[in-house]
C-alpha cells in the first residue's frame, strides 16, 4: 500500500507531458492536463482535468474540463463545460458555457451572443450581442449589446453594466448600482412565463448539440473497439477486473516515462525521428487506455445491473455508451476528475501492455 501514493504523484505529473501534437488544420487534445503547443489554424476540441487554450485558435473551440482557462483569442464560436471555466480573451463568434463558476474577466470580448449557465457568473467583459443566463448568481459589470434574459436567485448590475437592449429578468433578489445603464425597457416578470414568447434560450439542449461533435468521435471510437477488437479490448478490460494495482501502476510509469523519453532522445540527432514518433503515439495511446478503462467501468455497470451475467465476456454497446458519458461527466468535477481521468488512463494503458505481453508469450511457446 506504501506505493500508492507514489503512483498518484505518477499520475498527477505525467498530466503536464499531455501535450498535443501541431497539426495542419483541426486538434483534437485529450488527457489529464492539456493545453494548446501553437496556433491552431482550424477547430480546437480538448476534454481534460485542465485545459488551457494559451494559443489563438481560428475556427471554434470545444473544451471540456474541471478547470479551463482560455487566454488566447477564438476566432468563431466558444463552447465549454467545467467545474470553473475563465474567459480572459475575445471570442468572435458565440460564446456556449456551463460552469460551476464562470466568469468573464475584463479582457473577454465576445463578438457574438453569450449563453451562459451555472452556479456564479461573473461578467465583467463585453457582449456585442444578447446575453442569456440561468444561474443561482449572475453579476453584471460590463458593457452589453443587445438584450439579457436572465433567469436567477441573485441579480447585481455593477457601476460598470451597461445595457443598450432590454433587461428581462426573473429574480428573487436584485440589486443595480446607481451608474448602471439600462436603455432599453426593464422588466421582471414570473419565472414560468420567462419564455413564453421567445426560443428557450437555456432549455439544455444547446449544450448537448455542440458537445456531440465530440461525444460522437469517442462513443464512435468506443463501438469500433467493441466491435473489432473486441477480444484484445476485453481481455485488456480483464486485467484490471484481476490486477488493478499492477495494472495502474504500470500504466503511471508508462505516462511518466514516454514524454521523458522523447526529451531525451532530442539531444542527439539520430534520437530526433524516434522522439517524433513517441510524440505522435502518445496522445493515441492515452484515448487507447482511457477507452480500455471506459471498458472496464462498463463491465462492471453491466455485472451490476446483471449479476448472473458477471462473467460474460461480451458487453452491450449500450453499456460502453454509459461508461463513456459518465467518465465524460465525472472528469470535469475539479481535482477528482483530473485524477478520475489519469487512473482510467492508467489502467487502460498498463491493461494493454500486459495483454500485449501474455500474447507474445503465448505465441512463443507456440512457436516452441
Amino acid at each position: 500500500m506504501k506505493v500508492a501514493p507514489l503512483v498518484c504523484l505518477a499520475m498527477l505529473v505525467s498530466g503536464a507531458f499531455a501535450q498535443p501534437m501541431e497539426v495542419e488544420r483541426n486538434e483534437q487534445v485529450f488527457g489529464s492536463s492539456v493545453r494548446t503547443a501553437t496556433t491552431v489554424k482550424g477547430d480546437f476540441s480538448a476534454v481534460g482535468g485542465r485545459v488551457v487554450l494559451d494559443r489563438a485558435v481560428a475556427d471554434d473551440a470545444l473544451l471540456m474540463g474541471g478547470t479551463v482557462d482560455v487566454l488566447a483569442p477564438v476566432g468563431e464560436d466558444l463552447r465549454a463545460v467545467g467545474g470553473d471555466i475563465s474567459v480572459e480573451s475575445s471570442v468572435g463568434g458565440d460564446v456556449l458555457a456551463a460552469a460551476g463558476t464562470l466568469r468573464l474577466t475584463n479582457a473577454a470580448q465576445v463578438g457574438g451572443r453569450a449563453e451562459l449557465a451555472g452556479g456564479d457568473v461573473l461578467i465583467d467583459g463585453r457582449v456585442n450581442g444578447s446575453l442569456n443566463v440561468h444561474a443561482r448568481r449572475l453579476v453584471l459589470n460590463g458593457p452589453v449589446g443587445g438584450d439579457v434574459q436572465v433567469s436567477v436567485e441573485q441579480l447585481e448590475l455593477g457601476s460598470k453594466a451597461r445595457v443598450d437592449g432590454g433587461l428581462r429578468y426573473t429574480a428573487s433578489t436584485f440589486t443595480q448600482d446607481p451608474a448602471a445603464v439600462v436603455t432599453g425597457p426593464l422588466q421582471r416578470v414570473e419565472r414560468h412565463n420567462m419564455h413564453e414568447d421567445r426560443r428557450p434560450a437555456m432549455s439544455g439542449w444547446w449544450l448537448l448539440m455542440p458537445l456531440s461533435m465530440g461525444l460522437l468521435g469517442v462513443l464512435a471510437l468506443g463501438g469500433a473497439m467493441l466491435f473489432v477488437f473486441s477480444r484484445f479490448a476485453v481481455q485488456a478490460a480483464h486485467h484490471i477486473e484481476t490486477e488493478p494495482w499492477r495494472t495502474l501502476g504500470l500504466g503511471a510509469v508508462l505516462l511518466l516515462a514516454l514524454p521523458v523519453l522523447s526529451l531525451l532522445l532530442f539531444f542527439t540527432l539520430l534520437g530526433i525521428p524516434l522522439g517524433m514518433l513517441v510524440m505522435a503515439i502518445y496522445p493515441p495511446l492515452l484515448l487507447l487506455g482511457w477507452l480500455i478503462g471506459a471498458l472496464f467501468a462498463a463491465r462492471w455497470l453491466a455485472s451490476l445491473a446483471s449479476p448472473d451475467k458477471a462473467r460474460s465476456s461480451a458487453v452491450p454497446y449500450g453499456w460502453m455508451a454509459v461508461a463513456v458519458l459518465a467518465l465524460l461527466v465525472l472528469g470535469a468535477l475539479p481535482v477528482v476528475g483530473q485524477l478520475l481521468v489519469t487512473a482510467t488512463m492508467a489502467a487502460g494503458l498498463g491493461a494493454c501492455v500486459l495483454e500485449w505481453r501474455r500474447r507474445l508469450a503465448s505465441r512463443s511457446e507456440s512457436a516452441a
